[in-house]
């Protein structure tokens, strides 16, 4: 299709121009391959378009009329290529975007508000979930999710936040419960687990000397939002993730524990993540600008981020 288009323009220069050579310096090609464009239309239609004399080539009736069918054609063509180029570069329509349950709390509702700020011609859709997301299928541009909830096979992702894990319980729990100082005496305690751990997770940590502990876990939460709302009404202790606690430590509604020591597990991940790297409309690829921005220089809020680097964030 490349060809009979490359084509179409080379036999209108030649009808412009009435001759084979000026027609071939104009466009920077060979006489002999202006001569084979014509000569591949020619044999296509199976018509003659042009009659060649060694001082003139000039339209026939035939070629008179294709002549005329290919300019339309062609501006047609450039027409629809241009809009799609506008439609590529200009910030406006609608933007679907995923995220994970609680990090609107946490101060991303106010990238949000500023992307919305910047370009009110853009339509602005936030979904929260905790559950696996499969972009394409799920018809969403863009996803703030933690790395375990993206199920799409391809897609580009960048990470923005690193999250440890830190052991923390509600004060009527601790009233009713003796404060733990160290990890071995978590195993006296009820504790609040992940469903994606499975039952008896093993929590490790590492301080004065590594520890491994079995500990008895009284609920098994399918969600790190369930997980948290367990942990405040005093159902235990739970492992949440630094980024989604912020608010609830600042207030007291959670107690941290054992702050000596450290989670030895990786935590988790969120990234920014998208479909594909090329082509990206002028909307989505305004809100992956500003959100790596906005995470760059630090959002105002209970978090403090930093600029990711080679696709990764630093610990919170």
């Amino acid at each position: 299709m490349n060809h009979l288009f490359s084509a179409m323009q080379v036999f209108l220069k030649v009808a412009d121009t009435e001759q084979f050579t000026r027609a071939a310096q104009q466009l920077n090609l060979s006489p002999s391959r202006v001569n084979r464009y014509v000569d591949d239309l020619e044999s296509r239609l199976g018509v003659k378009l042009l009659q060649r004399s060694a001082r003139r080539t000039v339209l026939t009736d035939v070629g008179a009329q294709y002549a005329r069918g290919c300019r339309t054609l062609l501006s047609s063509l450039a027409s629809v290529e241009a809009s799609a180029t506008r439609a590529s570069t200009a910030i406006s329509g609608e933007l679907r975007v995923a995220m994970i349950s609680g990090l609107a709390q946490q101060g991303f509702a106010a990238l949000f508000a500023e992307y919305r700020a910047s370009y009110p011609d853009v339509s602005l859709y936030v979904t929260s979930t905790e559950s696996q997301v499969d972009l394409v299928s799920g018809r969403f541009d863009v996803g703030i999710l933690s790395d375990e909830m993206v199920k799409s096979i391809t897609h580009v992702s960048r990470t923005l936040i690193r999250s440890r894990l830190v052991p923390v319980a509600a004060p009527s729990y601790l009233e009713r419960a003796a404060t733990p100082l160290r990890p071995d005496q978590l195993d006296a305690h009820r504790a609040i687990g992940f469903a994606a751990w499975g039952r008896n997770k093993y929590w490790n940590f590492t301080g004065d000397e590594d520890y491994c502990i079995r500990v008895s876990e009284a609920f098994v939460a399918s969600s790190r939002m369930m997980q948290k709302q367990l942990a405040i009404v005093g159902a235990g202790i739970a492992l949440l993730p630094e980024c989604l606690i912020e608010d609830e430590l600042q207030r007291g509604d959670l107690v941290r524990l054992l702050e000596a020591y450290r989670v030895s597990d990786d935590g988790m991940n969120i990234s920014l993540v998208y479909p594909s790297r090329e082509f990206l409309p002028g909307q989505v690829r305004a809100f992956v600008e500003l959100a790596s921005e906005y995470v760059a220089r630090g959002r105002s809020g209970p978090v403090a981020l930093n600029r990711p680097q080679g696709g990764d964030g630093d610990d919170l």
